[in-house]
């Protein structure tokens, strides 16, 4: 246990250095059982393309679920804005529409 302690010190230094670093994994053991609910649902998807596409749907929705953001009217806004985009709109463009940051940009 010592060593480990070592061997992680900044980590542990972090922890009390920046108020948004937590002692625990707690959200991510969350976020796995939706992962362990949803493999049942895959076997259906039927292609990997479609386990892809299901998996980046998966990943929309818990994150706005972890951001508390309505999942219907954050798919429904970027839908409707990104249609409009042309094919070489710039990436930041894009990013400003990740749930973390898309409630923000809507205030």
């Amino acid at each position: 246990a010592v060593t480990y302690l070592r061997n992680e010190w900044n980590a542990v230094v972090d922890i009390f250095n920046y108020g948004d670093t937590y002692l625990d994994n707690n959200i991510v053991e969350r976020m796995n059982r939706y992962i362990s609910l949803s493999r049942k649902n895959s076997l259906f998807f039927g292609s990997h393309k479609g386990a892809e596409r299901g998996a980046i749907l998966y990943t929309i929705a818990l994150t706005c679920r972890m951001n508390k953001v309505n999942l219907f009217e954050y798919l429904t806004d970027v839908i409707n804005r990104t249609a409009e985009w042309q094919p070489n709109t710039p990436l930041e463009k894009y990013r400003q529409l990740l749930p973390d940051r898309w409630e923000k940009a809507n205030d």
